[in-house]
């Protein structure tokens, strides 16, 4: 059947939003893979959401193949049940996908946050929203018998002894909460951690976007009638299908954002020491101190290659007033400076003074040199 109605905008949105996501988790593994050697639960939830997107998408192609976007007094006897199942089996993909999105979420701001609340805090929203999730999966296959009589109204039904649209919008309410709750998460969360500003701010304010994808949960969420429209379902759920995808879309966007500042950096050439050591200490490779930003931590970690070497010759420097290591007299670089002479103890003033800081960290057997979220 030829896409009609509200079918071509269906399937291109969802194609759309599917292409988009590929491309940023795409740009998400490449960064954790190659520049910081690295990979998370976060980014191994992520990959699942966006190939359960994938099987969603085309079964709702496939659907609007057969009816779906097109008003029931369009379509033919055989068209409106193919359309049905293929539709239905599309809820159940995407509402699993729901939850691991939100679980990604959490997994992520789990590797930073150290306060045994927080972790606590964000168990409870996983577990919570996988729960609802799943229940609505099994929901829509569950709520008649027998259940060809779901999809197919030439079947006889014995009665729905579950209640989809009331199990839908109870998921779907929780899953905007959600949103809601993991966009101003971190602000409280990470606000008196121990890490960069600018590591921070990008977190948070990434994440802060998050807030989108709960006005699309709104919306979808006020516009779940449509389940109770038995005798139109296909086309009365089809705003309800690319308000979830897009939902989907900001989540996944928003979550992979922060992870891509090491590839910003490593475009702009200026990949940096103590990026890499903070990266490595995300959990479970490391673990992030405690305490207010600007302090210093009880365990400092760097990088290996943080070694500064500063050569004063003849005349009294502030160690700390930048030194740029070599010899403003002679020219000459201080790290193949020769020795000098011994000099006479009644000579005033410093001769020569070499200051070396080596700063290392804790490596396990295996890790790379550069970490990454």
């Amino acid at each position: 059947m030829v896409l009609r109605d509200k079918g071509p905008t269906l399937v291109g949105v969802l194609w759309f939003e599917t292409l988009l996501c590929m491309i940023v988790l795409a740009l998400r593994v490449y960064t954790r893979t190659v520049i910081r050697n690295t990979i998370g639960w976060d980014d191994l939830l992520l990959i699942v959401t966006w190939i359960l997107m994938v099987i969603f998408s085309g079964l709702c192609t496939a659907a609007a193949h057969h009816g779906m976007g097109v008003h029931a007094n369009k379509l033919g006897v055989e068209e409106t049940p193919q359309g049905m199942l293929l539709l239905l089996v599309g809820q159940s993909v995407i509402a699993i996908a729901m939850g691991l999105s939100k679980c990604a979420v959490a997994a992520f701001l789990m590797r930073i946050v150290v306060k045994t609340w927080h972790k606590i805090f964000l168990w409870f929203w996983n577990i919570s929203i996988m729960v609802l999730s799943i229940l609505l999966a099994i929901t829509v296959f569950a709520q008649c018998t027998p259940v060809q009589s779901i999809w197919d109204s030439r079947v006889p039904s014995n009665g729905c002894s579950l209640d989809l649209a009331l199990v839908a919008t109870i998921m779907c309410a929780w899953s905007a909460v959600l949103d809601f709750v993991l966009a101003l998460f971190p602000w409280v969360a990470l606000w008196n951690l121990n890490m960069k500003k600018k590591e921070k701010y990008t977190i948070c304010i990434s994440l802060s976007l998050g807030i989108f994808a709960g006005i699309c949960g709104v919306v979808r969420t006020t516009g779940l009638d449509a389940l109770t429209q038995s005798t139109d379902y296909l086309y009365a759920t089809t705003d309800s299908v690319m308000w979830t995808m897009s939902e989907l879309t900001t989540t996944i966007i928003c979550v992979t954002i922060p992870a891509l500042r090491p590839l910003y950096r490593s475009i702009r050439g200026n990949n940096s020491s103590n990026d890499a050591s903070y990266y490595n200490n995300l959990p479970p490779y490391g673990k992030y101190s405690g305490g207010r930003s600007g302090e210093c931590s009880a365990k400092p970690t760097f990088a290996m290659d943080t070694i500064t070497t500063t050569t004063i010759n003849g005349k009294d420097i502030d160690a700390e007033s930048g030194a740029s290591g070599r010899n403003e007299e002679h020219g000459e670089d201080t790290d193949t400076k020769h020795i000098l002479q011994h000099p006479d103890s009644r000579s005033p003033g410093i001769y020569q003074v070499n200051e070396v800081r080596i700063s290392y960290e804790d490596r396990r057997p295996g890790d790379g040199m550069a970490g990454g979220w």
